[in-house]
């Protein structure tokens, strides 16, 4: 049996693959007859020799390989992909071979196309985690404090996220550190999450977009270095830019149309300091450089979700065109 898991999503995949590999060795007499590679650099014929071993008195073999670079797309000479597939092929019943992959496997991949043959023929299973839309990470939210046993507020998931890294493994990180908090409650609210998440990390935010308004390119190179220093996660920060850029958006909408603070509190419904910042930022900005940014942010949120770009560096190129332009 074959077994796939790949995609965008790192946390969905390690969680499926930790219990899917429980299952799997707790089926095991000899821990012999258990390997896990990390794969990066597995060639064709290192894989065929792995995958030709029979197992040693238990009935099967379990042979994980974890990020296997032929399959991943990774550059490769001598046509590894097309050979491992042939191999593949020839995988002995007696081994249960998983691939984890935390990136999403191209259609047009030798191996990729072995794996889909074979679940067709019921010889294998893929499973693609893609990170949850926009418009699902709410319902995430309460799902992975479920399973916690607590249950949050509507209140406390809208600030969660918005203070937070829209990351699944973060944002489990976040829960588990709420259940510590509110213990021995099992309820999560607005004021535990403003309490626990620290709303010095929006600040760190309004001080970047501070500096990209002014329009000072040495002042804004000091706060984004100061950021990545302090251990910012490049893809927190451009997924915070995101929520705040819209904001932004908001807010430069009002006073345009004659509106002050009180109006745009009324629209948005957050916290009055978070949008007493974005009114009093918005006047930095025009509607056109503000709508051009969110949309630029939009779809570098994108490549960076399906791995076709780096953060640090589309954080950095965002930024620099900000300043430049």
């Amino acid at each position: 049996m074959i077994t796939l898991l790949h995609g965008a999503e790192g946390y969905l995949i390690d969680r499926e693959a930790q219990a899917l590999l429980a299952k799997l060795r707790g089926e095991l007499t000899l821990e012999f007859n258990y390997e896990d590679v990390q794969a990066d650099n597995m060639n064709a014929d290192q894989f065929a020799e792995k995958a030709s071993t029979l197992p040693f008195i238990d009935a099967t073999r379990v042979l994980v390989l974890r990020d296997w670079g032929i399959l991943a797309g990774k550059r490769e000479k001598g046509g590894n992909a097309d050979r491992a597939a042939g191999h593949l092929a020839m995988l002995p019943d007696t081994t249960q071979l998983v691939l984890i992959l935390h990136a999403v496997a191209a259609p047009a991949n030798a191996i990729f196309k072995a794996v889909a043959a074979a679940e067709k023929e019921r010889r294998a299973k893929i499973t693609r985690f893609d990170p949850p839309r926009r418009a699902d990470r709410s319902g995430w939210v309460r799902r992975l404090a479920e399973q916690r046993g607590l249950t949050v507020t509507p209140q406390a998931v809208r600030l969660l996220l918005e203070l937070a890294e829209p990351d699944l493994r973060l944002l489990d990180q976040e829960i588990a550190k709420l259940a510590l908090y509110v213990s021995p409650a099992t309820r999560i609210d607005e004021d535990a999450v403003r309490a626990l998440v620290s709303g010095s990390r929006q600040e760190e935010i309004f001080a970047l977009t501070d500096a990209i308004g002014s329009g000072r390119p040495g002042e804004v190179a000091a706060v984004l270095q100061s950021l990545l220093e302090a251990g910012r996660e490049p893809t927190w920060m451009l997924y915070t830019l995101v929520s705040h850029w819209r904001r932004l958006l908001h807010a430069r909408a009002v006073r345009d149309r004659g509106g002050d603070l009180a109006m745009l509190q009324a629209r948005l419904n957050e916290h009055p300091f978070v949008v007493e910042k974005a009114y009093r930022q918005a006047a930095d900005y025009s509607a056109e450089e503000l709508d051009r940014g969110f949309h630029d942010l939009l779809g570098l949120e994108e490549q960076i979700k399906l791995g076709e770009l780096d953060a640090r560096l589309a954080l950095e190129g965002f930024i620099l065109e900000r300043v430049l332009s």
